[in-house]
Parts: structure tokens; sequence; C-alpha cells
């Protein structure tokens, strides 16, 4: 099964998009900070809270899958 090492998304590849949405939260996390609070932010904010949950939730799964990839491999390895 060396399916497993061709593939483009490797740990490396997650690695780095975590990284790229862990910046991009901070960056969201800036303006929410930043933002006056007028009723044109006020709806400003909940634009960017949705887009920090769903940030979130990449996170998490990129995490999941990389843990899940590197057990497989591991598996693969060790037989």
């Amino acid at each position: 099964m060396s399916h497993f090492s061709s593939s483009d998304i490797t740990e490396q590849y997650l690695n780095k998009f975590y990284e790229d949405l862990h910046k991009e939260q901070l960056n969201l996390m800036n303006n929410i900070k930043t933002a006056s609070s007028d009723s044109e932010d006020k709806s400003k904010d909940k634009d960017i809270t949705k887009q920090i949950s769903l940030i979130n939730a990449l996170m998490m799964g990129a995490l999941r899958l990389r843990n899940v990839k590197k057990a497989s491999i591991a598996r693969l390895n060790s037989s």
C-alpha cells in the first residue's frame, strides 16, 4: 500500500495549512478588537465571528487528518 507515501497531502502540508489558518484567525480577532462599536461594525463582527468558527473547524480537521495519517504510516512501517 504505497499510495500513502505518494499523497500530496503530507504532514508538512497539513502543518503549513494549520499555521496559515492560525495566522488568519489571529488577524480576524485583531479586526474585532480594533473595530468601533457602531451597528455596521456589529454586522462585521458577526461575519468575522462566523469566519473564526469555520477556521477553527478547519484547524481541528487538519490536526485530526494529520494525526490519522501519521498513525496509518506508523502502522504500515511497523508491519
